[in-house]
């Protein structure tokens, strides 16, 4: 292998090399590797071994490690000939083994079949082939070819990282090619959030059958599968105080998302509303009848629900109707936590999160509440000038 920037490792002994790898790319130009490689004699023979780091603080840490396996008597690398077919398999087949939700292993699905379409081979690239210029192109591929956003893309580059760190854990390769690759998270994009005084029209306009659910998600921030799944026996309303909402299944596996029950308050007008619904069916909420289901009882479709609710965002005259989701109301829920100093302990339980920063992601500033705080903000007066 033909080396550049050749150096000794001080105070690795046996003696460990590191430098850029030079090679031929395909039409023929020689180039140079970004990451570092190692290079040192085991047995009298030579070896050379990929890094994996464009650092240089890195490579060198790694090249002591090396040094250490050697002096340990691990000489033997991990195989160097695993493709990255054999790499998405592998970690498709853990994924379902450890029982991760259909949702997630969708997910990783679609990431798979995005690198495999990438590597126009099949798969049947080796691993050990990848470079960082492999890690921008793939990340062109995604943006350009399959028309992500530059969040997308970075997320699906996040999953093929696991991916690689599996290998190296599995002894599939000797290194992650992509483990020293720095890539700045983008910010989420602005999503649409409904004001308060567009909840008041939304429940105005609604029949009495679409009315509750709105208000269900609007006042409890439920997600949809939770709402869809709340039972008339989850909702603790005693006579004494207007209750509690018991969210226990939604997700996955009959769970929430977060796998774990949470309690919140009823809201007093979403008491008033759940006070004069029938209780016909177990589930607190369902679809209209139908000829499968001619007296109903059946569970509230995603796909027309939010139909129904793009076709009542136009009766009520709101600007852009189609851009609002049934997530909006969750979004519209943290806002209003957030515009009344709810603290952030009792939002996270909620809404069921863990990490605030799911909250600063929902939060949406109405613009009457922030003309309204930038009055509150009083300099002192002006001294009057009174010199000519």
């Amino acid at each position: 292998m033909k080396f550049k920037d050749r150096q000794y490792v001080e105070g690795t002994e046996p003696a460990v090399y590191i430098g850029h790898r030079v090679y031929r790319d395909s039409t023929g130009i020689e180039k140079t590797s970004g990451p570092w490689y190692a290079e040192y004699c085991v047995d009298s023979k030579q070896r050379f071994e990929a890094l994996g780091t464009p650092n240089k603080t890195v490579a060198i840490r790694k090249a002591h490690e090396i040094c250490a396996r050697i002096r340990s008597g691990q000489v033997e690398q991990p195989r160097q000939r695993t493709t990255i077919k054999e790499v998405v398999d592998g970690y498709m087949e853990l994924l379902r083994s450890q029982g991760r939700a259909p949702t997630t292993l969708t997910k990783y699905d679609l990431v798979s079949r995005n690198l495999l379409a990438w590597c126009g081979d099949d798969g049947r690239r080796r691993v050990s082939s990848l470079t960082e210029a492999d890690f921008w192109s793939l990340r062109k591929h995604l943006m350009e070819e399959v028309k992500v956003c530059e969040k997308t893309a970075y997320d699906r580059l996040v999953v093929v990282k696991q991916m690689l760190k599996y290998a190296v854990k599995m002894k599939l390769n000797g290194i992650n090619p992509f483990s020293g690759i720095a890539i700045s998270k983008p910010d989420s994009a602005q999503q649409p959030c409904f004001t308060p005084e567009q909840v008041t029209s939304l429940l105005e306009h609604a029949d009495a059958k679409f009315k509750p659910f709105i208000a269900m998600l609007a006042y409890a921030g439920l997600r949809f599968g939770e709402a869809r799944e709340l039972l008339w026996s989850d909702l603790k309303m005693d006579t004494s105080g207007p209750g509690f909402i018991v969210v226990r299944r939604g997700g996955s596996s009959g769970k929430t998302k977060s796998k774990r029950l949470r309690r919140l308050p009823v809201h007093p007008e979403l008491r008033k509303i759940l006070d004069g619904m029938p209780r016909d069916f177990d589930r607190v909420f369902t679809s209209r009848p139908s000829g499968k289901f001619p007296n109903g009882g059946a569970p509230v479709n995603e796909r027309r629900a939010l139909f129904t609710l793009k076709g009542l965002c136009k009766r009520c005259n709101f600007a852009n109707p189609k851009q609002y989701k049934l997530h909006s109301l969750r979004h519209t829920f943290a806002s209003m936590c957030a515009r009344k100093n709810i603290s952030y302990k009792y939002a996270l339980e909620w809404m069921g999160h863990r990490s605030s920063d799911i909250l600063d992601l929902y939060y949406s500033m109405f613009d009457a509440d922030a003309h309204q705080a930038m009055q509150t903000l009083v300099y002192p007066p002006q001294k009057v000038n009174t010199s000519n």
